[in-house]
């Protein structure tokens, strides 16, 4: 089982961008934009923590924790989590996320499984991050063959 915490802002895989070149159609995206400094913080602990990728079907836990804005900061708003029904969509942040741990984590995308993704304002004292546990099938959560 692989457990990681990562202090960053969680952002969103953008579409990609499409220039042709010599005639072919290229896909990209741009390497000013964010989510590039994302997916390196990401490779940058899972180097830190020294995971080696695993083998075999797997399931993937994620939660996203983003900035909590003033207005959610008032004294009778809760202290801890909130969920977060805002742009930007879950399953963008968990394709950013999947993106920079593959080849890290797992050798391939077809390995995953099972994935349980959710995203949080963080705690009134919390930072932003990006917490995720990576297991066997055999050990993940609610493991198994269920649906």
């Amino acid at each position: 089982m692989i457990r990681l915490t990562v202090p960053a802002v969680p952002v969103a895989q953008p579409r990609q961008r499409h220039a042709v070149i010599g005639g072919h159609i290229r896909n990209y995206t741009p390497t000013t934009h964010p989510v590039n400094a994302y997916k390196a913080a990401i490779m940058s602990a899972a180097a830190e923590a020294g995971i080696e990728p695993l083998d075999g079907p797997i399931g993937v836990d994620v939660q996203f924790y983003l900035p909590r804005p003033k207005r959610l900061m008032r004294k009778k708003d809760p202290d801890g989590p909130i969920p977060h029904t805002a742009k930007p969509d879950v399953d963008n942040l968990w394709k950013s996320t999947a993106d920079a741990l593959s080849g890290l984590a797992w050798r391939d995308d077809s390995q995953v499984c099972r994935t349980r993704a959710s995203k949080w304002y963080a705690e009134k004292d919390g930072t932003p991050r990006v917490e995720i546990v990576i297991a066997p099938m055999e050990e993940a959560a609610d493991g198994g063959g269920e649906a």
